[in-house]
């Protein structure tokens, strides 16, 4: 009598333990399924971030130049101020341009930005 009793009870701890295998497998699947879900959201957010850095790096290399040409547009007939009168301002102020817009794009193509 003492072997049937035993022999239910390993029954039941052997459908025990099987329930909560069935329930940890069910679970891992889930998570599967959630990690799976996040990482097409994080390869989304990265083709999203890329994106935004070229359109920045775009932006800034129009930008810089276009700030140091609007100098000279101001359209008055004499700038003392700016040092207009001298000869070589005009030069310096394209030097000036040409420099911040190849230095721009050296710094955007380090960056692999382009």
């Amino acid at each position: 009598m003492t072997i049937s009793t035993n022999t239910n009870t390993t029954t039941t701890d052997q459908d025990r333990a099987l329930a909560v295998l069935h329930e940890i497998r069910d679970e891992l699947r889930d998570f599967n399924k959630d990690m799976d879900r996040l990482n097409a959201l994080t390869e989304d957010q990265v083709k999203s971030t890329v994106e935004n850095r070229k359109l920045t790096a775009l932006t800034l290399m129009f930008v810089i130049p276009s700030t140091f040409a609007a100098i000279p547009g101001a359209n008055f007939e004499h700038l003392n101020e700016y040092g207009f009168d001298n000869f070589f301002a005009l030069p310096v102020l394209l030097g000036t341009v040409l420099a911040a817009s190849l230095g721009t794009f050296a710094f955007v193509k380090k960056k692999g930005w382009l």
